[in-house]
């Protein structure tokens, strides 16, 4: 969809939808489509086509969300200004009104031998001078069994690489998920599951269809287990499940910058209003498998932030930190941080420890634990330039004459977080 059919859209759905609505909210309309054909579903009955009347509301095709607390169903766009005059072809709009100014709400879609679609929105024009503002994001649907598998030609100096791996992650988005390519709002992925395979000696990896959510956005690596000549190769690239063709062409490069090596896709503190509660932790997402850089454990350091604001004279602490600890007591741990990586090294978790009978109060707000000396390199790679720090690198020995920097997060576009807030 070009940006000329984009606003010429945007015009006609703000015509067809009248001017009714509260001052400081708006509308979100858009058309119901078929993932695989491109056709247009409409999802309301035509009985009275002068006024488009005739929702069904016993029909099991839906498009509705949850707003303040509330579900609420769709309309069909142009209510009262369709005729046999104007001849304006509206079939499979859909209109959501008066959604409050920066509302976040689950939005669904459904019809019989379709995957059901379930994506989050926050509605926000504050940047648009209109009282009663819209924004157009329209929805995939994809028929039941529907997949396409995906194949990367995994490439150097245009030779085909074998035994290169392929990890393709779930990608999403720090606020709205409408992608500003053609205005399809995207699918929540509620499994977040990391697919990964190993090109043949045609330098062909396979990712199957059948393990994608359709709609969803993917972010793909291809790293070689080895280096080559002493440098590092890698080659990323995107695509959208069940839309983008299926063969994909993947070279292989040196890194021009050492942040191209090693980088957070995303955490859980992206969103740095979240609450964590009692037992929150810090979770972040590599680009490719990580491990703690050794003899660093004794550098992770968790440090609190609380007040007694409910006046009870409870306050939480954690256990304090001591530097350069014998290793025959200690084994070179933290006193302070767990820090666990997954089997597949993609995913670091980092956890607290505070002292017995000193937990955190629920009720003492603005809590917040931060995490630093926290050392991660890509697994199985002795690379002194690729080691990564989340808070900070300072008086660490064990990474004494390494080449460190702070570990980028791909989906805020900056430095990755390093704390939680609990209450």
């Amino acid at each position: 969809m070009n940006k000329l059919t984009q606003k010429f859209l945007a015009v006609s759905l703000l015509a067809l939808a009248g001017c009714e609505g509260e001052a400081n909210s708006g509308r979100l309309v858009g058309f119901i489509i078929d993932g695989q054909t491109g056709q247009r579903l409409n999802f309301f009955k035509a009985a009275d086509k002068k006024n488009n009347l005739g929702d069904d509301g016993d029909s099991q095709s839906q498009v509705y969300a949850v707003i303040d607390g509330e579900f609420r169903r769709a309309e069909p766009c142009g209510r009262g200004d369709l005729n046999d005059k104007n001849s304006i072809e509206a079939d499979g709009c859909f209109q959501i009104k008066d959604i409050p100014e920066g509302q976040s709400f689950p939005i669904f879609a459904q019809a019989p031998g379709y995957e059901r679609f379930v994506a989050e929105y926050t509605y926000s024009m504050l940047d648009v001078d209109v009282e009663h503002a819209q924004t157009v994001g329209n929805i995939r649907l994809f028929p039941k069994g529907f997949s396409v598998d995906y194949r990367f030609n995994v490439s150097f100096n245009n030779q085909p690489v074998p035994n290169a791996q392929v990890i393709c992650q779930y990608t999403a988005t720090g606020t709205n998920t409408l992608q500003v390519s053609g205005n399809f709002l995207t699918p929540v992925n509620t499994g977040t599951t990391t697919i990964a395979a190993t090109s043949d000696a045609d330098g062909v990896a396979v990712i199957p269809g059948a393990q994608l959510v359709n709609g969803a956005n993917y972010r793909c690596e291809a790293v070689m287990s080895q280096s080559l000549d002493g440098r590092t190769l890698s080659g990323q690239g995107t695509f959208t499940a069940g839309v983008t063709q299926a063969d994909q062409r993947m070279a292989l490069t040196t890194a021009s910058s050492t942040d191209d090596l090693l980088y957070a896709l995303r955490s859980n503190a992206d969103d740095n209003n979240k609450l964590m509660g009692a037992n929150g932790k810090l979770v972040i997402t590599f680009n490719r498998a990580v491990e703690i850089v050794p003899g660093t454990a004794d550098c992770q350091i968790a440090t609190e932030s609380v007040a007694d604001t409910d006046g009870d004279g409870r306050i939480g602490r954690l256990i304090a930190t001591v530097r350069n600890n014998p290793p025959a007591t200690y084994s070179n741990a933290s006193e302070s941080v767990s820090a666990d990586i997954s089997t597949d090294g993609l995913t670091l978790t980092l956890g607290f420890k505070t002292e017995a009978g000193f937990e955190f109060d629920p009720d003492d707000r603005s809590t917040y634990v931060s995490f630093s000396g926290i050392f991660v390199r890509p697994r199985g790679v002795a690379d002194n330039t690729q080691v990564r720090y989340i808070g900070s690198a300072a008086g660490c020995p064990g990474v004494a004459g390494y080449s460190t920097s702070a570990i980028q997060n791909l989906r805020v576009s900056t430095t990755q977080i390093d704390y939680i807030q609990l209450f």
